[in-house]
């Protein structure tokens, strides 16, 4: 009779240890998946907590795979053995139904054959894009991403926050940081926390794309905190420092970070010798001098690649790019995509590499799972975008002065009525209703003095009717839905150095 409770005893312990390995993989499984609930839509530190989980646990040397679940190194090889027999003979005995989750152990290995059957593993990476004002970052990750996400203008500075834009594919997550134009003196507060927005992006990065153009090394001095009094600038083009503009303290973490560069040299149109439509297979003298400059300031870069991100997402050098950064799926050809660009650069690879191979590539994103759903694209809301849309507009209409006093906030939107399909049809009586989708946005566009809120308002109230007009058209293409847009102007006294207003539009914390 002891025998038998003591048997019994035994047996439970054994079933409670099998349903706790049961549950491991799951939850483990679980914990380096987030969901796109899981923070607030205008916030990227889940993102970023994320990040530096897995630096500090599975992908702490990124250069190489390594298995998601570390070995334990305490435990022994037979016992290990043993538990997942027990495993994978309870999954034969129960009997299966939909809600049940199938164990994730794998086969056993046979201890006769040991041939392994290699799967490509998931990468998943935080791509900061980084550079000077007016390089063309937001046009790349427009470009990229084949959707208009971020703002873009021919005038410098027009981004001001950190947005993200995510493309995921079944076997990687790229996870990609537009940053405000680098500025090497803030001249007030706005731009002090737009620099602390670049830093903690930096900080947080597992690849750096550095954005230029052809004109690397030579700058016009257009900042609107040095030439506010609106009238054009006529200064020459001056020379910058050998840090080609970004910077000594940045160019050194590029230099010493284990973290791989890329670097686009973007707009080599401008100085196309020849038909633009050539502009790779001939390319311009001038891009090659940029492209070997930058060479000689970032000797370990990964790549260094002319682009024309303004073509859109088709343009050779972007297509190239994103070979680079998808090379992980299988259907990506990274030297096909290198070739189209035509002959190699001097100055493109790093020395000793005559072609960047599918391989090489892989390896520049840590392994790990993906950080957001399938179907996430950006962590910013639909208020923000509407806001962007509207800024966008006051850089093209205003003049070249006033759109950087401005601040846009959307005060209401009303999405109620958003999804309705335009055939659907209320009856009334003996009639028909038609209902069709419809967003009410109410904005208000906020100026820094009183004098400021005439010339956005206009004369009759038309400057502010054409801006209302134009952004709306932008927020139908954005949504895909009828939008009506109520405009407003006020003055905020002085907000671009004001802490507390600052903090409130999001620009410090």
């Amino acid at each position: 009779m002891m025998m038998a409770l003591h048997l019994s005893a035994v047996v439970a312990v054994a079933v409670a240890t099998t349903s706790i390995l049961l549950l491991a993989p799951a939850t483990a499984d679980a914990a380096n998946t987030i969901a796109p609930g899981a923070c607030h839509p205008g916030s990227r530190q889940c993102a970023f907590v994320t990040s530096n989980q897995r630096r500090a646990g599975q992908s702490r040397n990124r250069r190489h795979s390594q298995p998601l679940f570390g070995k334990n190194k305490y435990a022994s090889e037979s016992k290990k053995a043993s538990q997942q027999e027990i495993i994978l003979d309870l999954d034969s005995k129960v009997v299966p139904y939909d809600g049940r989750i199938d164990s994730k152990m794998g086969p056993i290995p046979s201890n006769d054959d040991e041939t392994t059957v290699t799967t490509t593993p998931h990468r998943c990476a935080l791509i900061t894009i980084i550079g000077l004002p007016n390089m063309g970052k937001s046009t790349l990750l427009n470009a990229l991403l084949s959707d208009d996400l971020a703002i873009t203008n021919s005038r410098p500075q027009t981004t001001r926050h950190s947005i993200l834009g995510v493309m995921t594919t079944d076997h990687t997550q790229l996870c990609l940081t537009d940053t405000p134009g680098i500025i090497g003196s803030p001249s007030y507060r706005l731009q002090e926390g737009m620099m602390d927005t670049v830093k903690g992006a930096v900080k947080d990065a597992d690849v750096f794309l550095v954005v230029t153009d052809v004109y690397s090394g030579v700058v016009r001095d257009d900042d609107d905190e040095k030439n506010n009094n609106g009238e054009d600038d006529d200064s020459e083009p001056k020379e910058v420092d050998e840090t080609l503009g970004i910077g000594e303290e940045l160019l050194m973490k590029l230099r010493n970070s284990e973290r791989p560069v890329i670097v686009c040299v973007n707009k080599v149109d401008l100085v196309a010798e020849e038909e633009k439509e050539s502009v790779y297979t001939n390319t311009p003298t001038q891009a090659i001098e940029t492209v070997q400059k930058w060479r000689s300031v970032l000797p370990d870069a990964f790549a260094i690649l002319p682009t024309c991100a303004a073509n859109g997402p088709d343009d050779p050098g972007v297509a190239a790019l994103r070979s680079i950064l998808l090379a992980n799926d299988p259907s990506m050809d990274v030297g096909a995509a290198i070739r189209s660009l035509g002959r190699p650069i001097p100055g493109m690879y790093p020395p000793g590499t005559t072609m960047l191979s599918d391989e090489a590539a892989r390896e520049i994103l840590p392994v790990g799972p993906p950080l957001y759903h399938p179907d996430f694209f950006t962590d910013r809301t639909d208020r923000f975008c509407a806001s962007e849309l509207i800024r966008e507009t006051i850089f093209t209409r205003l003049g070249k002065e006033l759109p950087y006093c401005c601040e846009v906030r959307v005060e209401t939107f009303d999405e109620s009525k958003r999804y309705l399909d335009e055939d659907n049809r209320d009856v009334e009586g003996s009639s028909f209703v038609e209902r069709k989708a419809v967003i009410r946005l109410g904005a208000t566009i906020y100026v820094e003095r009183d004098s400021q809120v005439g010339i956005v308002v206009g004369k009759k109230g038309q400057m502010i009717k054409d801006l209302g007009i134009d952004s709306r058209k932008k927020l139908q293409a954005f949504f895909g839905v009828k939008v009506i847009l109520d405009l407003r102007v006020k003055e905020d006294k002085n907000w671009r150095n004001n802490e507390d207003k600052l903090k409130k539009y999001g620009y410090t914390s």
